[in-house]
């Protein structure tokens, strides 16, 4: 085996451990940083209240930003609440963040997870953050913000006015789909169950009584223990109407090719 050869299988092994190593987001520039905070590590806030987060950054392609909190490596999720992720312009700025908790927590650490413009994470960094959300008597969940939250809040509202983000506007487009197909569903799902009941014998019958199972001990629960605003109360009561509709169309179709057979069969 010739020293040329060694050296071509050397540089090839090289090559492939570079093309599976380096990261795919190495193709742009990236940096990151936790710049201020409010208040700052070592503090406490009322439980309910938010922890101001300001992140500088540059970046060639837009961002957006997550944030979590860790106790001893592990991710806090109970009571954890934060800002929506919200797109960031290309170049260099700074973003606001928040984060807060419903229940009485501490905090050793911040993570930042960067997402591109289509929320995929990219990258993300940590800092050492000692803190704590206390249950102070009489405290509100609303505190004065420092000047510079209000200056970031405000060039928030310019940014969001002036850059299309085709992420949140499908988001926005399927959750008005669902919306309506959610609302479409109600009536089609009251006209085929009465039909059912009524058209049905025997084991169709039998069959066709399943969504009524669930539905009404839903019903009756809240009436009864709820107490919601009408509008919220159609929505939960008929959340489960979807798949009713299609529970009991599966039944139909099988019911009528079941007659279908037997008919054939008959003649």
């Amino acid at each position: 085996m010739t020293v040329a050869y060694k050296t071509c299988r050397l540089l090839l092994l090289i090559a492939l451990v570079l093309f599976y190593v380096v990261p795919a987001q190495a193709d742009f520039n990236l940096h990151v940083r936790l710049v201020a905070t409010d208040p700052q590590p070592g503090n406490s806030l009322a439980v309910d209240q938010q922890l101001f987060l300001k992140v500088a950054y540059q970046s060639d392609i837009p961002l957006a930003f997550r944030y979590a909190a860790y106790l001893h490596g592990e991710k806090l999720e109970a009571g954890f609440y934060s800002g929506h992720p919200e797109l960031q312009r290309a170049g260099t700025g700074e973003a606001l963040g928040w984060i807060g908790f419903s229940n009485v927590t501490h905090i050793d650490e911040i993570r930042v997870e960067i997402l591109n413009a289509e929320r995929q994470k990219i990258a993300e960094f940590s800092k050492p953050f000692t803190f704590s959300w206390k249950a102070a008597a009489g405290v509100t969940g609303d505190r004065a913000k420092p000047n510079w939250v209000k200056k970031l809040e405000r060039h928030q509202d310019w940014v969001r006015e002036r850059i299309s983000d085709p992420f949140e506007q499908r988001e926005k487009s399927s959750a008005a789909l669902l919306f309506y197909l959610n609302c479409i569903s109600i009536p089609l799902y009251l006209l085929l169950q009465g039909y059912a009941l009524w058209r049905f014998h025997g084991r169709w019958r039998d069959l066709a009584t399943v969504p009524l199972v669930s539905l009404v001990p839903l019903v009756l629960a809240s009436l009864v223990g709820f107490g919601m605003e009408l509008s919220y109360w159609v929505v939960f009561i008929f959340r489960g109407t979807p798949f009713a509709l299609v529970y009991l169309l599966a039944v139909w179709l099988a019911r009528r090719h079941m007659l279908k057979i037997e008919r054939e069969q008959a003649g």
